[in-house]
């Protein structure tokens, strides 16, 4: 079978299937050699019944290889690029087998090695040629007819994926792992979208066959969204002030969707803060010391499911202002750092499944 070159997503082909004329041809100097049709015309070379086809040029291998990705992805068109973001998730999805590409063993090994590399699906390089003048020209291709399989096998098998990740048992409907699941679902869509629209390049026939059989990664998001709306989470915090810091952990909540409930909530973030005067020698400003401690609990299973703790140090000419400034750094760290946790985490929970 013919090797597959990675995942959509990130779009930057692996430069090691290419060959130079100098290193394959031995001895004979690039700066003698007439450049091959390819340069001027790659349709020349590739016929465009077969294969689609861009020439990209540089100072270098490496980035003249770049450059002809590049150009055959504008041949697609700005809209298989989609969001750096959902790539990652894909990719990463693939790296821990969250997402199993194919049943058949030999185009999920190259799928996932190629996923590893960050590369474009059905793409490789071609050819490589140097003018002898310092520029390197490089071409790449995609044979339809292979790329025409090799999508509409990953478009099937993702939508596989995509039903089982939604297929939950009624006890387990209204929790923090069925957000998670349809929240990978979402962006499992969203790549098949783009996978969806190089198939309607290569094979516009089939791709139109597909369409109506493409998940959407919106309307995934709108349950998602629904999901948590049935599951609020309860935050209570001891020593804040002002639900100044209560404020911040309902804040990141409701950027996933969820709200903020009671004590009778299935979760619970039970959070602490503490204030500490501290003093530094030769030192005439005032400094104060905070710490937070959190975790995330389901009272249903008695876990605690996400522990978070930060703390740091601030300092000023009075104690109050210290104290402002230290709730101030602790407000931007929960948002930040804790909210990256708990996407973290919620992401884990869908690669555990």
């Amino acid at each position: 079978m013919h090797k597959i070159i990675s995942v959509l997503g990130a779009l930057v082909l692996l430069a090691g299937c290419a060959s130079s004329p100098q290193s394959a041809g031995g001895s004979k100097s690039p700066s003698k050699q007439k450049a091959p049709a390819w340069v001027e015309n790659p349709r020349s070379a590739y016929p465009e019944a077969q294969f689609v086809s861009a020439v990209g040029y540089a100072k270098d291998r490496e980035t003249a290889e770049k450059s002809a990705v590049s150009a055959l992805i504008a041949v697609f068109g700005q809209n298989i690029k989609g969001e750096t973001r959902i790539s990652e998730r894909y990719t990463e999805a693939v790296r821990s087998g969250a997402v199993t590409v194919t049943e058949d063993s030999e185009l999920n090994r190259a799928m996932s090695s190629s996923v590893s590399m960050n590369s474009v699906v059905g793409a490789e390089i071609k050819d490589v040629w140097e003018d002898g003048a310092g520029t390197v020209y490089a071409v790449a291709v995609m044979d339809k007819l292979k790329a025409s399989s090799t999508y509409s096998r990953l478009l099937e098998t993702n939508e596989e994926t995509i039903a089982s990740l939604r297929n939950i048992r009624a006890e387990e409907a209204d929790t923090l792992d069925a957000y998670a699941r349809h929240d990978l679902a979402a962006a499992i869509a969203d790549t098949n979208q783009q996978f969806l629209n190089v198939l309607s390049i290569v094979n516009p026939a089939m791709a139109a066959a597909k369409r109506a059989s493409v998940s959407s990664g919106d309307d995934i998001r709108l349950e998602c969204l629904r999901i948590a709306q049935t599951i609020p989470i309860a935050v209570t915090v001891t020593g804040d002030r002002d639900e100044r810091i209560r404020s911040s952990f309902a804040d990141v909540l409701s950027a996933s969707g969820f709200k903020t409930g009671n004590s009778s909530s299935r979760y619970s973030l039970e959070v602490s803060l503490s204030l500490s005067e501290v003093a530094l020698a030769n030192n005439d400003n005032k400094f104060v010391r905070y710490v937070i401690d959190s975790k995330l609990t389901d009272s249903a299973t008695a876990q605690v499911l996400l522990p978070w703790n930060v703390n740091g140090r601030e300092g000023h000419t009075s104690v109050p202002e210290a104290e402002n400034r230290a709730f101030r750094a602790a407000e931007k760290k929960i948002r930040s750092e804790f909210g990256g946790k708990f996407t973290g985490y919620l992401s884990q929970l869908a690669a555990k499944r």
